[in-house]
């Protein structure tokens, strides 16, 4: 009897376990969405002789079932001094509103079926003593990888996506 007892409070116990796991499983997690194709075209922000600073903006969203959490975001800039050395190129990531001088992201808190915009700014520096002017009249299309670092209910996770800032982009930003 009292080996019957404990096998059907065990049976209960296990049962209990697999409808909480079940549950768990259904309630989805976040994903999050950015849709490269549809960023803006570069605007500039500044200009001086030297130094070019522009911006393309780019909006995700949130598509999953739960909150999100964007740790951290960068880009990757593929654009090496042995395939093209007048131009150093940088990039940093903001939130639009929020937007820093330092090389740091801001997390933010993406609830399910939410978004919000991003800013991607870049600065271009003329090098081997040319002006901006003269460094990007020969710059090549320069392919740009942007990683996010989320968080859902899952385990920590990496979005990279690619785009690609074309010569005639960031040439029209110089001319006069």
């Amino acid at each position: 009897m009292l080996i019957c007892a404990i096998q059907i409070i065990l049976a209960l116990v296990v049962l209990g376990v697999a409808v909480v796991a079940a549950y768990i499983c259904l309630q989805g997690d976040a994903k999050m969405f950015f849709d490269m194709k549809k960023r803006t075209a570069a605007v500039k922000v500044s200009e001086t002789d030297e130094r070019l600073d522009f911006e393309v903006e780019l909006d995700y969203k949130n598509v999953g079932k739960q909150e999100a959490t964007l740790i951290d975001a960068y880009m990757r800039i593929y654009l090496p001094q042995e395939q093209y050395d007048d131009v150093l190129l940088r990039g940093k990531v903001n939130l639009k509103g929020v937007l820093r001088d330092d090389d740091y992201f801001e997390a933010v808190l993406a609830p399910a079926g939410t978004g919000k915009t991003m800013v991607l700014r870049f600065e271009a520096y003329a090098k081997n003593g040319k002006t901006i002017a003269e460094a990007l009249a020969n710059v090549p299309d320069v392919d740009v990888a942007l990683l996010v670092e989320c968080r859902g209910r899952g385990a920590l996770y990496t979005e990279k996506k690619y785009f690609t800032l074309t010569a005639e982009e960031m040439r029209k930003l110089v001319e006069k």
